[in-house]
């Protein structure tokens, strides 16, 4: 298997009347009698308003309130004390095997216009920032012409600013880009794998007012590096809680430029205490 290390964060964010999403699934390690690739299937509730068109300004907030609102916390409940909640999937997202390495499970997923896809992981009942030191990590595949760019894919965490509970007014949202500082032009057809919490500047903040001084908006120099977002979300909200935590991929097909939809596939997809690895990390 040939892989290029790199540090490159991914996020993406989508907002509508009615939200398109799609999910993540990671696999590992599974012999070649796997099944075909299927669809993460739907389990009704507000996952159904989520099959609607995405424009190419996307309201975060809307969308990090209806991912919470479709979780099923119960479903995704750890195991073992210790384990953590496993990764939900949404959308477009199906099992895949990884192109290099035939005996390896993964994710993958085909952006389009309308089709979103997600890897969801919540924190009940929400941890500090501080928490996610060293433990945002992602490995990505990106079948040419595809590409990243127009922040696609990224990871974005969901800031409780008052630590009530509640994501809504007030509240924010972290965004981490792959490929930073430009955050696009990943090489197609190699696997890449990120620390989401190295020293590169690759964090925006959703309100840009979030923050005093701001990070973002993604691409530019004042983007933070993960020590900087973390210092800054502590000091102005020390009694903040990171209620969840989610992979995003297909915002860039809204964009005027073509490498930002296609075939992408994902493995070892890490938030905090859990890295999603097999099936037996995900529910969907």
């Amino acid at each position: 298997m040939r892989r290029i290390w790199t540090n490159c964060p991914t996020v993406k964010r989508c907002t509508t009347t009615i939200l398109s999403a799609a999910a993540l699934l990671v696999g590992c390690d599974r012999g070649p009698d796997r099944p075909p690739p299927t669809a993460a299937a739907p389990r009704g509730g507000p996952q159904a308003d989520l099959s609607g068109q995405i424009n190419a300004v996307l309201d975060v907030l809307q969308l990090g309130s209806n991912l919470l609102a479709m979780s099923d916390p119960k479903a995704a409940a750890e195991e073992l004390p210790g384990m953590g909640h496993k990764f939900e999937l949404f959308g477009v997202m199906v099992d895949d095997v990884d192109p290099d390495n035939a005996t390896n499970d993964v994710i993958s997923n085909v952006t389009t216009p309308t089709d979103l896809g997600f890897a969801f992981r919540s924190f009940p009942p929400g941890i500090q920032i501080a928490a996610l030191d060293g433990q945002i990590n992602l490995k990505y595949y990106f079948v040419a012409p595809r590409s990243c760019g127009g922040g696609s894919p990224r990871i974005t965490l969901l800031v409780d600013a008052n630590g009530d509970g509640q994501f809504g007014e007030g509240d924010f949202a972290a965004h981490g880009h792959v490929n930073p500082p430009s955050t696009l032009g990943c090489v197609p057809d190699v696997w890449h794998i990120e620390d989401m919490t190295d020293l590169m500047n690759r964090w925006e903040v959703t309100p840009g007012t979030a923050l005093v001084p701001t990070c973002g908006p993604g691409g530019a120099p004042t983007m933070c590096t993960w020590d900087e977002l973390e210092a800054r979300v502590t000091a102005m909200y020390p009694n903040h809680r990171i209620l969840a935590g989610f992979l995003l991929d297909g915002e860039s097909c809204a964009f005027p430029f073509p490498p930002g939809c296609g075939k992408a596939y994902y493995d070892l997809l890490t938030l905090e205490n859990r890295t999603l690895e097999n099936r037996q990390d995900t529910v969907h």
